[in-house]
């Protein structure tokens, strides 16, 4: 009975460890206008745990998967084309080029 019981703590500190790392992948290859959002994501996934994983990556999901198909440009591996083309376009709102 002992015996279960510590596999059972190693098997649930294991799935932490996976999904976190997970969460961490995904929000360290996801593009984010504020650099900020990055570390703050990082740090709720480690400090609230499974929650804090499985949160970060339905936020994250949609925004990594979109990226990751879309085709990259310029010097920047983090910003896509369709980025790209909306910075442009509001900087030409504002009066910039």
């Amino acid at each position: 009975m002992e015996n279960l019981a510590l596999y059972l703590v190693i098997a649930l500190a294991v799935l932490l460890i996976v999904l976190n790392s997970i969460a961490t992948y995904i929000v360290c290859h996801t593009y984010f206008e504020v650099k900020e959002r990055r570390r703050y994501q990082i740090l709720f996934t480690w400090l609230v745990p499974f929650v804090g994983s499985l949160l970060t990556i339905f936020i994250n999901k949609e925004d990594y998967f979109s990226q990751k198909h879309e085709k990259q440009v310029g010097n920047n591996p983090n910003i896509t084309e369709s980025q790209a083309i909306r910075y442009a376009s509001a900087a030409r709102h504002r009066g910039g080029r």
